[in-house]
């Protein structure tokens, strides 16, 4: 079985191909892996730079939106002698759209991977009333859903399968939360909560540098550990707050590893109530204690996980909430127990047999 993955390069505020980050990245990798002849084709939007490289077993190609490589590296696949069995499109529409038409042209079969509602993103247009999104669900052979949301709102076919988003094994660990603070150069005797990722309305993080400013008015010694893109509607200057910047991604771990608790304040939104966030695995994964804010996100993916945080969920957009639940779980230091098959390597190969059941090839 041959495999050509089409995946958007830059997304979340990370770099699939420096960063090895991923589902665009980690699925051709582990497939590859296994022994799997796949290509990872990168749409890049951002830069201008055209790269073809190699990663053990993975060729990879990343081609500019900007310049016109995207055109020309279409033409070149649509008739290279090494013909695809199955096209794989994840990122968007427009790469959807891509894939699609790439491999009706090649008689491949077309795997259409929905790692968030698509539809809800800012470039997503609607031109002369065309719904390309639901075009794309309603085409595709195979769909790939990353959280149980989006799979019982959008999901049809009797194949359509969940593949939640995954973490590395290697980064996200147990780290020594002294080894963690001398390593960023923090040093506090207080308590610190973290938060890690996109900074976006709904995401929530004025609540709860919201939460922690209630806290501490309280005399409660707490502070803020922030990382990701900033939000420019946010003052991240304010005493007890420190933030660190969109830190690379291997050095996440050392920050999550770095606090006392860590927090998902997400609001309720249709975007955020359908997505399948990292975060909360990575922060199972380096055994800390969580709060959270009563999501879709949250239930739908982790609910067992969920159960055992009951009491340290808080209503959404309710920065008093949230800041009681911190307090409990100051308190108590709750870690929830991990659930099976949150390593990229597992999620991949799980993947790979239904894929393949397209082809009539087994594992």
């Amino acid at each position: 079985m041959n495999i050509l993955f089409i995946g958007k390069r830059f997304y979340t505020n990370r770099d699939a191909l420096t960063e090895k980050y991923g589902r665009i990245y980690q699925l051709p990798y582990h497939w590859a892996k296994a022994g799997v002849d796949t290509k990872l084709w990168l749409i890049d939007y951002h830069s201008t730079e055209f790269i073809t490289q190699q990663d053990d077993s993975l060729a990879i190609i990343s081609t500019p939106v900007k310049n016109g490589s995207v055109i020309k590296q279409y033409w070149q696949e649509s008739r290279s002698k090494k013909k695809p069995d199955i096209i794989i499109a994840s990122g968007d529409c427009y790469i959807g759209l891509l894939g699609y038409r790439l491999a009706k042209k090649l008689n491949a079969k077309f795997v259409f991977d929905v790692y968030d509602k698509y539809d809800e993103f800012g470039g997503y247009i609607k031109l002369l009333g065309f719904d390309l999104f639901a075009y794309l669900l309603k085409k595709s052979d195979l769909r790939m859903f990353a959280s149980q949301a989006l799979l019982k709102q959008l999901g049809i076919l009797e194949h359509d399968f969940i593949l939640t988003n995954g973490i590395d094994r290697k980064l996200f660990r147990n780290i020594d939360k002294s080894e963690a603070r001398d390593r960023l150069n923090i040093h506090t005797e207080n308590k610190i909560v973290g938060y890690f990722g996109s900074m976006e309305p709904d995401r929530g993080v004025a609540d709860l540098m919201q939460a922690i400013a209630i806290l501490r008015s309280h005399s409660i010694h707490v502070e803020l550990l922030l990382g990701g893109k900033s939000n420019p509607e946010l003052d991240l200057h304010q005493s007890g707050i420190h933030y660190l910047g969109n830190v690379a991604f291997p050095e996440i771990p050392y920050a999550l590893a770095a606090c006392d608790i860590l927090a998902i304040p997400y609001r309720r939104s249709p975007f955020m109530d359908a997505g399948a966030s990292n975060k909360i695995a990575e922060a199972i994964a380096c055994e800390r204690p969580i709060v959270a804010t009563k999501s879709p996100n949250l239930y739908a993916n982790f609910a067992k996980q969920a159960l055992e945080l009951e009491k340290y969920l808080a209503e959404p957009n309710d920065p008093n909430s949230l800041s009681l639940a911190i307090i409990e779980q100051l308190e108590d230091q709750i870690i929830v127990s991990r659930p099976n098959n949150i390593y990229w390597e597992d999620l991949a190969l799980n993947a790979l047999k239904h894929i393949m059941e397209l082809t009539s090839e087994r594992l």
